[in-house]
């Protein structure tokens, strides 16, 4: 129960600072997007209109009131003027219709509908003088002054325009700036104030925890010795008595360093029953079973010395590690150990070689190095326990050698 309690506080604790993180990118993804439309404003709505005035502003003086200048005087004719005002005019109408895309505020369209007026009024101007330019009339016809007063007003009304998007422009970015220093007040005061409800809440939780654990070393103490009981009932085959797989893993690793550490030999054998699904299929499983433990009895009560241990590795598979024990003398341990279990004298229909239960054994026997593998000691076992029973069965094959 209170193992539930501390799980469902750190689960509190974890949702707490999901939420907390998820309200600060909610107010930065707000915040940002805040921002962008400030920056667009700013560049679409202000910068870029700058340059279309200027264009419109250059038209008129290079294109349309130099071109009439230059025709006056003599320099270009007729149809070069007439050309002339018609590109210019196009340029001045492209300039002014992109620069009315943009998004305009509503305190800009006075200014917006009086410059269109002085454009409308000046594109009448030059389309005139153009009619003149094509009817080839007089050139003194154009008055000078007119031409200058007209350029000279449009140039004052379209630099009011952009001195409005200017003064425009530095008003947009010190609202930009405003908002950026405020979006990081909240993010900082947001941050602050998450990060100290987590700690609080942290604090108090570990405190519990604290307590807790002073209690559960109380209580470890007492399991310790139940588990010392468990541990050794996990290591022993509940049908034979002997050691099960799982000490197996523990002894075999055990032993093949120290035998490493050493320089001296260790001896692996693999012992199967042999034809024992047919014994079972012949007498019964219980009659195998009683099998099974005859065998490792006899496995068991052959291995005399402590540093010899028979395992069942799994179902009629058996196990042997020999330790600190030379090659001839383990070769002779697994013939005796296949002669005694042949002379229980279990009858065993099934074979048709003796008649009676055998075993075959699988045996390698090596000093190991450094540069071995303790898997291969088993696979070398394995494969001679195959070779035992491609040979006939109850026998032992053995090497000292991988």
């Amino acid at each position: 129960m209170e193992s539930f309690q501390l799980k469902t506080k750190l689960l509190y604790l974890l949702l707490s600072v999901a939420v907390g993180i998820a309200v600060v990118g909610f107010v930065g993804y707000f915040n940002l997007l805040t921002m962008k439309k400030n920056v667009d404003t700013l560049y679409f709505g202000s910068l870029i209109p700058l340059g279309e005035l200027s264009s419109i502003t250059s038209a008129y003086h290079h294109d349309l009131e130099a071109g009439v200048y230059r025709w006056k005087a003599g320099v270009v004719n007729d149809e070069d003027l007439t050309q002339s005002i018609t590109l210019g005019l196009e340029h001045v109408d492209q300039m002014w219709s992109s620069y009315l895309s943009h998004h305009k505020r509503p305190e800009e369209l006075p200014y917006i509908h009086y410059t269109e007026e002085q454009i409308d009024s000046m594109k009448r101007y030059f389309e005139e003088i153009r009619s003149l330019a094509l009817n080839h009339t007089s050139r003194s016809a154009i008055s000078v002054i007119t031409l200058a007063d007209n350029t000279s007003s449009i140039h004052n009304t379209v630099s009011q325009l952009i001195a409005y998007e200017t003064a425009a422009a530095t008003y947009e970015r010190s609202i930009l700036l405003a908002h950026h220093q405020n979006s990081l007040m909240q993010l900082a005061v947001m941050l602050g104030v998450i990060l100290l409800g987590v700690m609080t809440f942290a604090w108090r939780i570990f405190m519990q925890i604290e307590q807790q654990q002073q209690q559960l070393l109380e209580s470890s103490e007492a399991l310790k010795h139940l588990n010392v009981k468990l541990e050794q009932a996990s290591y022993t085959d509940t049908l034979t008595g002997i050691f099960n797989r799982r000490y197996f893993n523990l002894v075999y690793e055990r032993e093949f360093k120290r035998a490493l550490r050493a320089n001296k030999s260790i001896t692996f054998m693999m012992i199967d029953i042999d034809f024992f699904k047919q014994y079972n299929d012949t007498y019964g499983h219980l009659q195998g079973d009683v099998a099974l433990q005859n065998v490792a009895h006899i496995l068991k009560s052959s291995l005399l010395r402590p540093g010899d241990f028979v395992f069942r590795l799994g179902g009629e598979e058996f196990g042997i590690i020999l330790t600190e024990t030379d090659c001839p003398n383990a070769r002779k341990m697994g013939e005796k150990l296949r002669f005694n279990v042949e002379s229980l004298n279990m009858e065993h229909k099934g074979n048709k070689k003796t008649g009676l239960l055998t075993i075959s054994a699988g045996a390698i026997c090596i000093v190991p190095t450094e540069s071995m593998n303790n898997e291969s000691l088993l696979h070398s076992a394995d494969t001679n326990l195959y070779a035992a029973k491609e040979r006939g069965r109850n026998m032992v094959v053995f090497s000292n050698s991988l």
